[in-house]
């Protein structure tokens, strides 16, 4: 028998033999699925990673999110106690202020009284003084004329007190008749 020739190229030979055609076509189709196969492995293996750093950041975000909730219960805690507390200061102040005006307004007005008495003492006794200045005045002259009256009107005695007093004379010889031997300015 006739030997064949083989054909110089695949692609010749395909077209020639309707089985080597279709090896070639199925070889084809497997090389497509394999790339295929591998870009979708890659994209799975892609996904898994992207899902599981998803799920990580989701549990990072939840835990975040609890602690942002429970601070911000502290923190509406805290301002509610704040301004608890601000609106008590405020009552408290105004209770304050309104007391200060009380006891101002009673403080002006027992200054008043107080002025007012002190006056009213003030001009009593400037009146008692001149009162008591009179009779002082008046006393006075009636023991005056109750001491002129008394002595007798050659030898007047001296008196003790204001400026009605007599003073006495007394003569150089009777200095000496004392029986001192001493000169006034001696016996000093």
């Amino acid at each position: 028998m006739p030997t064949k020739k083989k054909p110089s190229t695949p692609r010749k030979a395909a077209r020639k033999d309707p089985a080597l055609r279709q090896v070639a076509q199925l070889r084809k189709t497997v090389k497509t699925l394999q790339v295929k196969l591998d870009r979708e492995t890659k994209a799975r293996q892609i996904e898994a990673r992207v899902k599981s750093e998803a799920q990580k950041a989701r549990a990072q975000l939840a835990s975040q999110i609890t602690a942002l909730r429970d601070q911000g219960r502290k923190l509406a805690a805290n301002l509610k106690s704040a301004l608890g507390d601000a609106s008590k200061r405020d009552a408290a102040r105004h209770r304050a202020l309104a007391k200060i005006a009380d006891l101002k307004a009673e403080y002006s007005k027992k200054t008043a009284d107080l002025r007012s008495q002190l006056s009213r003492a003030t001009t009593e006794l400037a009146r008692k003084s001149e009162e008591l200045k009179k009779l002082a005045g008046e006393a006075a002259h009636r023991a005056v004329e109750i001491i002129r009256s008394d002595e007798p009107q050659a030898a007047p005695e001296p008196r003790m007190g204001g400026s009605s007093e007599l003073v006495k004379e007394v003569s150089p010889q009777q200095i000496e008749d004392r029986g001192d031997d001493k000169e006034p300015d001696e016996e000093q």
